[in-house]
């Protein structure tokens, strides 16, 4: 036993450089697979009287021993050994910018008025009634309903000056335009642009009768003074159920073919 012993130590310096790396375990299990005998183990404590090919061949199992030792090592993780591969940093995703506010006092655009919807300035002179160069003759019919007087429509298509349009106004007996021309005997109309600025200030453009004829309304040019070759013709439209359409039944080239929409 003491031969093994003292076998063992010579081994072990031998192999001081490697004994810090090299775990117990490895060297003992070495030096236990070495192929000699009890008295051969006993020699190489004295290692100058073995043959040359013996110390070698035992020279190369021990190297391959060592090598395979250092083989199964493992270094422990965190010294030595490759950082884990940390996440990629989420990049924060950029949000939109809520739109700044409008300095104070910026003035607000107001929408574009739709033509004939606009109103005049304060104090501009409106349409004036018209009275004929002579007496009218009595028109024909009957008197517009009471649900028809007072409504407005747009020609169809419209006839627009900008932001001016053409409006025909249904009106009733005692209207001053009514009353200008047929002394408050008879519902009437005008057609006048509207508003009335900035052009056609004092243009009277048409007016006349409007009476119910066999179910249809009846509108006779009566006063035409920019085109006298209309005066006394007469223009006649269907009126739909809610009364917002006039549809053109029989109207000469004076009046308006497409008819007229609620305004």
């Amino acid at each position: 036993m003491t031969g093994e012993r003292n076998m063992n130590r010579a081994i072990r310096d031998w192999l001081a450089d490697d004994v810090e790396i090299l775990p117990g375990r490895v060297l003992d299990a070495v030096v236990a697979d070495l192929p000699v005998t009890r008295q051969e183990r006993r020699r190489i404590a004295w290692l100058p009287p073995m043959p040359p090919a013996r110390l070698a061949a035992m020279a190369a199992v021990l190297v391959a021993a060592v090598a395979i030792g250092l083989a199964g090592l493992r270094l422990p993780e965190g010294i030595g050994a490759p950082n884990p591969t940390a996440p990629a940093p989420v990049s924060p995703v950029p949000s939109t910018p809520s739109p700044s506010p409008a300095p104070t006092g910026t003035p607000i655009p107001s929408p574009t008025m739709a033509p004939g919807y606009g109103s005049a300035p304060p104090g501009w002179p409106t349409p004036a009634p018209v009275p004929p160069a002579s007496p009218l003759p009595s028109p024909a019919g009957d008197p517009l309903p009471a649900d028809l007087i007072g409504r407005l429509y747009n020609s169809n298509p419209m006839e627009v000056q900008g932001d001016q349009a053409q409006v025909l106004a249904l009106r009733g007996p005692d209207d001053p335009h009514c009353t200008a021309m047929y002394h408050g005997t008879s519902t009437c109309f005008t057609i006048l642009w509207t508003p009335n600025y900035p052009n056609h200030v004092q243009d009277p453009a048409v007016r006349g009768s409007a009476r119910m004829v066999d179910g249809g309304l009846v509108l006779t040019f009566a006063i035409v003074p920019n085109d006298a070759e209309c005066e006394g013709t007469t223009s006649t439209y269907a009126v739909s159920e809610d009364g917002w359409t006039l549809q053109a039944v029989d109207v000469p080239p004076c009046g308006f073919p497409g008819g007229f929409v609620r305004h």
